[in-house]
């Protein structure tokens, strides 16, 4: 059991670092760090999408007007995940292990939703059980970790969103 307890605890402080690093990266509108946590398979097609000023992965991640034209009239209340950081700098890092070892994984914590919350909001009291449809108190990516690449994005796009079915154990910091 402690095995496992210190195992986790050096899973969550190397996610803690990725989302840093990924805040950062999202904040500067800088391509080349999000694309080092791309996977390798989905590089080129996430870098087409995240340097076309007007593409759907561009406007979500750094651009609140752009998005807000690509979206219907029901998620028009959407807005990119740099504007939620810049409105939340103080949101909170929340980390979910999936454990879904049928993808063939080392570990049950090596596939991990990461989501910062807002302090207090819905997102944050009823973490992991949060309302997904919602995109005012929260913002999720999911990271999956391999021998050969370490942390990575787990998204068919490559970069920041992921499905968001899978619920299994919760560590939070």
């Amino acid at each position: 059991m402690a095995q496992s307890d210190d195992d986790k605890a050096r899973r969550t402080a190397e996610i803690e670092l990725v989302a840093a690093t990924i805040w950062r990266a999202v904040m500067a509108r800088d391509v080349e760090t999000l694309l080092s946590y791309a996977r390798p398979d989905a590089r080129d097609e996430t870098r087409r999408r995240l340097t076309k000023r007007d593409g759907d992965l561009a406007c979500a991640l750094f651009d609140t007007e752009c998005l807000q034209r690509q979206l219907p009239v029901s998620e028009r209340g959407r807005i990119s995940v740099a504007d939620f950081f810049k409105q939340h700098p103080s949101a909170r890092l929340r980390v979910q292990y999936l454990g879904m070892m049928m993808f063939g994984l080392e570990s049950p914590l090596d596939l991990a939703m990461v989501t910062w919350v807002v302090p207090g909001s819905d997102a944050d009291r009823n973490f992991p059980a949060h309302d997904l449809s919602r995109f005012d108190d929260h913002v999720n990516t999911c990271l999956i970790h391999t021998t050969t690449t370490g942390w990575r994005f787990h998204s068919r796009v490559g970069v920041f969103f992921c499905a968001t079915g899978l619920f299994r154990d919760t560590g939070a910091r």
